[in-house]
Formats: structure tokens, sequence, C-alpha cells
């Protein structure tokens, strides 16, 4: 019998302050045992003013300490709290998550862009491969709008194409016109063409992959999903895409009136559904998809589904891990880096990782950056091969990658940017940058990949097998090799010193 974990996840948005209690045994197998969903106008407040007032503030701690009653009515002390745009655009931020955790006893995480639109994916992807046979081998576009940008995720046959992120999202757009240009007649237009001035640069870039059906997922599709399909059951809806154009060309001009009488929706509601729709309708109308997936899975449903996963040590959470790591490599090639010789670098940096166990210090998330690390290392030999570390650190900083945060992907770039250059000091404008504990990591993870990188010096791929093992405090890289190999241990023996000062191990490099 499957072990069920019961839990409560906090969700602070824009427009929702919002309690789910689940109860989880597998992704198919989820019982929601309460739900609670306060609408605010958080959002509206930081989009226009920047920040959280203080009346605001005490409002939101008084809906958590609500929140936090009645988690402990149900005997709950497993809390996931989580706060999305909102938090992450309010510049009294450290502010608000500490009159929180005062007030409430709520620890709560703020998401980077990149990593909501994951935490949606992945209870997403589930959906997508149990209804794999509506997609086939066809690439399908998934479509995340939230409150400060879109996400746009390219998928085929279970693996990523592409992940794009803009920051264009539903209240995000109404803040870009004042008051008085939102009570005009032609309001609609312009924020149609706003929408289309901000896209257009994307398609492009995605257009090759020729794109079938979109994924559209939230309280948005779900209303879609009611007006042009009502009575429709089942885990999604399909629309053609020239059904859903003809619906917006219905309304001969959309605006919020007309939605709060077609759609039956609050005001505030309609303020956001808007613009939604039009984005919804560029996107169908730029990449000339056939139909349209409707699913009403919601941020807080897939971030619960995350966190039991998580409880649970699902495989698939491996499965995701894996889908970033290769959508990394798909970015070296497309900047044009060796494939066999990034390759062989990841192995050597994964097997040094491993072998090294607990004396590195080091969280199992730390391997997948450094994994990145090893596959964009040499990206930016596509702009100048003399300065090319300066460029990595731009590629990789320039590039969303799934899942992956902003401060996680300081210390990838980093890497990539010192693991050829002189050991950092406080002075070094990159290193400054970084906090405490991101400079740590990172000093780890360059003194891994320059042995790494070493071992394939001159991408010649001369070591035909590797074995690494950690003995007292010696780092024992055992190698077989056919040909003369002194670039390698001349270089092995230059990148130590990085190594034997940060680890306190000695690497010593040995034939078989």
């Amino acid at each position: 019998m499957k072990q069920r974990f019961t839990y409560g996840v906090v969700h602070i948005g824009s427009v929702h302050t919002s309690l789910l209690i689940a109860s989880f045994a597998a992704l198919d197998d989820v019982e929601i045992i309460e739900r609670v969903r306060k609408e605010t106008r958080f959002g509206e407040e930081v989009f226009r003013h920047g920040r959280l007032s203080f009346d605001s503030i005490r409002e939101l701690c008084r809906i958590l300490a609500g929140f936090r009653r009645l988690l402990a009515d149900y005997g709950l002390t497993q809390v996931f709290a989580i706060g999305t745009s909102v938090l992450r655009e309010a510049e009294n931020r450290l502010g608000i998550l500490d009159q929180i955790r005062i007030r409430t006893g709520f620890t709560v995480e703020v998401a980077d862009m990149t990593q909501e639109i994951y935490y949606k994916f992945f209870a997403l992807s589930h959906e997508l491969l149990e209804n794999a046979e509506n997609f086939g081998e066809k690439p399908v576009l998934l479509m995340d709008i939230t409150s400060s940008g879109l996400g746009l995720t390219g998928w085929q046959a279970g693996r990523l194409l592409f992940q794009q992120n803009v920051a264009s999202g539903s209240l995000s757009i109404l803040e870009h016109f004042s008051e008085k240009e939102r009570e005009s007649l032609t309001f609609p237009s312009a924020v149609r063409d706003y929408i289309h001035a901000t896209l257009s640069p994307l398609w492009p870039s995605i257009e090759h992959h020729a794109i079938r059906h979109l994924v559209l997922s939230g309280l948005e599709a779900r209303t879609v999903a009611a007006l042009l399909a009502p009575g429709a059951k089942g885990a999604y809806t399909f629309v053609e895409g020239e059904d859903f154009l003809r619906f917006l060309d219905s309304f001969a001009g959309l605006t919020p009136q007309k939605l709060m009488t077609r759609c039956a929706v609050t005001e505030s509601r309609a303020h956001l559904l808007m613009p939604t729709l039009l984005l919804y309708g560029e996107v169908v109308r730029a990449t000339r998809v056939k139909g349209m997936f409707l699913m009403g899975t919601t941020f807080l449903m897939s971030y619960s589904v995350y966190r039991g996963a998580q409880l649970a040590e699902l495989s698939c959470l491996a499965e995701q891990e894996e889908r970033t790591v290769q959508l990394a490599r798909t970015t070296a090639e497309k900047y044009g880096s060796t494939r066999e010789h990034c390759a062989r670098v990841e192995r050597a940096a994964t097997e040094i990782f491993c072998a090294l166990g607990v004396a590195h210090g080091l969280s199992s998330r730390a391997l997948l950056l450094l994994r990145l690390s090893a596959i964009l290392h040499e990206t930016g030999k596509f702009i100048n091969l003399r300065r090319y570390s300066r460029y990595s650190y731009q590629i990789i900083m320039g590039t969303d990658f799934f899942g992956v945060s902003e401060a996680e992907k300081e210390i990838v770039a980093s890497v990539a940017y010192y693991y050829n250059r002189e050991n950092p000091g406080s002075k070094d404008e990159h290193y400054a940058r970084l906090s405490h504990e991101q400079q740590v990591t990172m000093l780890k993870l360059c003194a891994i990949l320059r042995l790494a990188d070493a071992l394939d010096q001159g991408h010649s791929g001369k070591i035909a097998k590797l074995s690494v093992k950690l003995s007292k405090e010696e780092l024992c890289v055992r190698f077989e090799a056919e040909e003369d190999i002194s670039l390698i241990r001349w270089t092995f023996a230059r990148t130590a010193a990085l190594f034997r000062e940060i680890f306190g191990i000695e690497p010593v490099l040995c034939k078989a």
C-alpha cells in the first residue's frame, strides 16, 4: 500500500491568497481535503506603486493567520508557503517576508519566474504524458501567463525543445496604461498592438519547430473552456484555433465590461481576463496552431503536486531535472559547443562530484548546477575565442533554464567564467556580486570543473575509461589511455591548486 502524505500549501499571489490541504500518494492519487481562496488586489498595488503598503501587509498577515488556525485544526505542521509575482516584484519584499514570519510563523519561498513556470509545468507534464495519444510526435507549445510574465515552453514526445520567458503578464500589461487610457474606446486595440510588438521578436526562433497545438492552463483557460465547450468533461477541453479567434472577434472590441456580461465574472477578474485572452489570440495567430488544449490546472495545485512528489521521493523529479539538462545541451549546440567534449567533461565532473561524497559539503542540487556548467562552459566561443569566458557568462545569464533560479544561474555563469581564469578575489566584479553561500558553492564547483575539463584537454577524447575514488586525503583519478596524454597531465597538475585549497584533498592522476 502506498504511503500517504498530508500537508498544507499556501500561495501568496497577485489576485488570490490561497490555502490547499492535500493528501498525496502518487501523481494520479491526490486528494484535496480543504481549499480556501481569498481574493485580494495586492498585485495591482505592487505593479502600480512598487511595494505593498502597511495596511496591505497587515491584511495579508491577517489572512495567513487565519490559514494557520485552520491548519492547526487539522493538526498539520508540515506546510509549504510560496509567493510569486506579488512578492517577487515588491521593493519591500524583505520586510514583508519578515512580518509574515513574525506574525504567522510562515517562512515563505519567493519563486523566480522560471521556477514558477517549472512548478506549473511539473503537473502539466504528467497530464501531457497521460494524454500523449493526442499529440504523438508533434511539438506542442505550453503557454503560462502569470501576473508579471508569460512563459512559453516547447514540448515534443516527452522532451523540452525551448523555454522563453517574457515580462508581459496580465497585470504588468494593464499597468503599462494609465487609468485614463484604460477608459478609452481604443484601449483594447492599443493593448493588442502592445502585445504584438512585445512578442513578435520571439516568433522567428519558435516557428521552425512547426508547433501544431497550444496547451493553456489555469483559471482563465477554465473560463474559456466553459464558454466555448459548455458541459465538456475530462482532464482538458479541445478547441480549434479558428474557433477561438472567431470567439475573440465576436466581442467586436474586447473590453472588461463585455467580459463581465458574457462571462459572468467580477470586474477585477474581467480586467485580468482581457489581456490574457488577447495574449492567447496573439500566440494563436503568430504560431498558426491547429488547436488548443485547455486545462484547468492551477499553480496552487501544481505546486502541491510537486511538493507531494518530493515527500514521496518519486523518480519523476529526476526526470524533470534531466529535461533541464537536455535543454542546456540544446543551448550549447546552438552556440557551437562541441557535443562530444562537453559530454566528456560532464561525465568526468559528475564522477568527481559523486566520488567526493559528503566531503564536498554540497547538496544534490549542486550536482545539477555542475552539470549545467560543464555543458555550457564554452558557449562564449561562438562570439569570441579570446575572451570567451566573459561571453559564456553573458549567454548563461541571458538564457532561461527551466526551474533554475536567478541565484542558481549566477553560480552556473560564474563557474563558466572562472574555470579557466585566475582564482577570483573580492575585487572581481562577478565574484563580489555573489552572496557568501553562492561564493562557496561556486568555488567548489569551479574546482571540480577545472579538473574535469583538464581530463579532456585538447578535446581529443584520449582517455578511454575513467574512475574516481576518494581515499583519506587523496582523490585518485584512474584512467585508461593508449595515446600520449602529456598535455592532460600537465593541465591537470596546474588546475589542481584550487581543488586542494577548497577541499583540502590532493587530486592525483594515475594510470589504471
